[in-house]
């Protein structure tokens, strides 16, 4: 009897610790939503991201947006402009890169795409892969270009980053 709770006991410490280990492999660096005017994003109106600094490796960048089903668009076309800042010997320097991004956001049944909540859809897209050196920080700005001044149905903008393994 003492062996086999010997043995239970073992074996819930070894599930413990597997557990542990794979619920710490999360491999995002940053993560964060912005929320829009409830009366519409404006035109002018730039959602901007300041990523502090990161180790040096690879990395994918995903964007993220909670949608209202009163958007009156199938897609969105946003830019994402991407700075990367580089500090070497206490000296900054810069570097800009620019996507424009279409993302869908109501399917051919005017259904919401994305992962459904209660009021809002989400819809998350991949902007690009991209390497940073040790130290370097980022700014992501990002603007929609629709035609429309005031646009209505978009509640949060959100940028993911996360380390490549």
């Amino acid at each position: 009897m003492n062996r086999k709770q010997f043995s239970f006991s073992n074996l819930v410490m070894f599930v413990i610790i597997v557990l542990a280990l794979v619920a710490c492999n999360d491999s995002r660096v940053y993560d964060k939503y912005q929320s829009l005017s409830i009366d519409g994003w404006g035109r002018t109106d730039t959602v901007t991201f300041n990523v502090p600094r990161q180790e040096e490796g690879i990395y994918n960048m995903d964007l993220g947006m909670r949608v209202f089903q009163n958007y009156p668009y199938k897609s969105i076309t946003l830019i994402v402009e991407r700075t990367v800042i580089r500090t070497q010997h206490k000296k900054q320097t810069s570097q800009s890169y620019q996507d424009t991004v279409v993302c869908n956001v109501i399917d051919n049944e005017g259904r919401l795409v994305g992962k459904r909540g209660i009021t809002t859809s989400a819809i998350e897209q991949r902007i690009g892969i991209f390497p940073l050196q040790r130290n370097d920080s980022l700014k992501v700005s990002v603007y929609h270009i629709m035609s429309k001044e005031l646009l209505p149905g978009i509640s949060d903008i959100g940028i993911q980053i996360l380390k490549r393994k």
